[in-house]
């Protein structure tokens, strides 16, 4: 395990004007209250980020607000995920400048690249930034996964810091635990199979619903990783469960947190296109479905 990256790290929203500006007072409240509530770590410009829906010089612009102000505070990972490599090194030399811990990458999006190619991105990208990576394979949004072989060779790279495993598969999780050096942390990157990944040996997690629910996310990992209190754990996890189920199965999860904590501390803003605000009805699955009255 990489003694930097450990622990729940909660991915964050990125609260928008409704012009669709940067709201930075928001995104700096909420910070501040993620961290208040027991998170260790933080994850910016993530999917649940909207990573996708900025620029790259806004992207570079939210950094250098951001970062700074949390750094001395706790662990900051940033993703950083392009299809064109040499964007990502871009934006990655950019983080470096104000103080980040790690670049999250996902394996590229929508070429679909073969496994060779896989390997020589991340070398490539790693050998023009020298800077620490966190490895992200989510077959679901980039179409490919990292096979056996392939995560072996990762993570014999210089720059391999830690992985974000989010297949939704246990089986490939023990893999890359099973084959991980001991400088390379395995996390958890599907919110319902945490306490799974934890009793498995995760090392830590990327956590969505960190956003509405810190204090337990916080208190799961520790119960299950650090204590070694399982049945605390499960009672845990379990409380949890139906927020954690549908923020992987309600197709507008960003929205679900940025309504949650509009409700709870006013601080989740507005969504980008092509994302749309919840409708009246989705509202109200949110709220019940996810258990918002016992979340809070």
């Amino acid at each position: 395990m990489n003694k930097k990256f450990c622990g729940m790290y909660a991915v964050a929203v990125t609260p928008f004007k409704e012009d669709g500006s940067f709201d930075f007072e928001k995104a700096k409240n909420h910070l501040d209250w993620l961290i208040e509530n027991g998170i260790k770590g933080i994850c910016i410009l993530g999917a649940t980020g909207e990573y996708q829906s900025i620029t790259i010089e806004e992207h570079k612009l939210f950094v250098q607000e951001i970062v700074p102000y949390i750094r001395d505070r706790v662990s900051v990972i940033v993703g950083a995920t392009r299809e064109r490599a040499d964007e990502v090194v871009e934006l990655i030399n950019n983080m470096k400048v104000y103080g980040a811990d790690a670049a999250m990458v996902l394996t590229p999006p929508y070429c679909h690249p073969a496994q060779d190619e896989i390997v020589e991105n991340y070398r490539y990208i790693m050998e023009k930034t020298e800077f620490p990576i966190m490895i992200y394979n989510n077959p679901g949004s980039s179409g490919v996964n990292i096979e056996r072989a392939t995560y072996q060779e990762l993570m014999r790279l210089p720059f391999t810091a830690a992985i974000k495993e989010s297949s939704g598969s246990l089986q490939i999780l023990r893999d890359v635990l099973a084959d991980a050096p001991e400088d390379v942390s395995v996390f958890c990157g599907c919110d319902n199979l945490a306490f799974e990944s934890f009793t498995d040996g995760a090392h830590g997690m990327i956590c969505m619903l960190a956003n509405v629910a810190p204090r337990a996310c916080a208190e799961l990992f520790a119960s299950v990783f650090e204590k070694q209190d399982i049945a605390k754990g499960r009672e845990i996890y379990r409380s949890i469960t139906p927020a954690l189920d549908v923020l992987e199965t309600f197709p507008k999860p960003v929205q679900a947190l940025k309504h949650l904590l509009n409700i709870k501390t006013g601080n989740g803003g507005y969504s980008r296109r092509p994302r749309m605000e919840l409708s009246g009805g989705e509202k109200e699955y949110v709220e019940q479905a996810m258990c918002a009255g016992e979340l809070f």
